[in-house]
C-alpha cells in the first residue's frame, strides 16, 4: 500500500466556480495539464464545489501564491457551505467566471467530460478544456508538501 504523502510534488490550485450569485471554491492538488488545451483534475465525493463541475460549466483554476497559504488552509479545510472561502479576497471576472486578483497564473476552463478515474469509484476525474490564455503574474507558487 502507497504512503499517505506522495513522492510526487504537487501544486496548490484554488478551483472556483459560480452556482448563481454564490460564489464556492476548494484546493484542488490533484490536477495536470495533459495537453495544451486541456486539464485534468482528480475531485473526491466530499467536495461541494467539485460536484457543481458539470459537462459544459465554466470555472476558474487559479494556481495559489506561497503568500496565499492562508487561503489554501482555508479552503482546502472548510466547506463552501460552512464559511465564505473568499470573503475578503479581490476576484476577477471573466463573463460569468470569478477568478483571483492575484494568483501565480489563472485559467478560464470548460468541463469538457467527466471520468470514474478510481476503482472504487470514488474519484472524478474532470477532464477540462482551457477556454483563454493563461494569466501569469509575479511570484513563487505555493507547493501542497509547504500546506498539508
Amino acid at each position: 500500500m502507497a504512503d499517505a504523502k506522495s513522492p510526487l510534488v504537487f501544486g496548490c490550485y484554488l478551483v472556483i466556480v459560480r452556482d448563481g450569485k454564490k460564489t464556492h471554491s476548494m484546493v484542488c492538488s490533484w490536477a495536470t495539464q495533459v495537453s495544451d488545451r486541456y486539464l485534468l483534475l482528480c475531485i473526491g465525493p466530499q467536495s461541494e464545489t467539485g460536484k457543481l463541475l458539470t459537462v459544459g460549466r465554466r470555472f476558474s483554476v487559479n494556481v495559489l501564491l506561497r503568500e496565499q497559504k492562508p487561503l489554501a488552509l482555508l479552503a482546502g479545510t472548510k466547506h463552501s457551505s460552512a464559511v465564505d472561502k473568499l470573503a475578503g479576497v479581490p476576484l476577477a471576472s471573466d463573463g460569468d467566471v470569478a477568478l483571483l486578483s492575484r494568483a501565480k497564473k489563472t485559467m478560464v476552463c470548460r468541463v469538457d467530460r467527466l471520468l470514474d478515474v478510481s476503482p472504487l469509484g470514488d474519484v472524478t476525474g474532470v477532464v477540462a478544456e482551457i477556454v483563454a490564455p493563461a494569466q501569469e503574474q509575479e511570484g513563487d507558487a505555493l507547493l501542497l508538501d509547504e500546506v498539508f
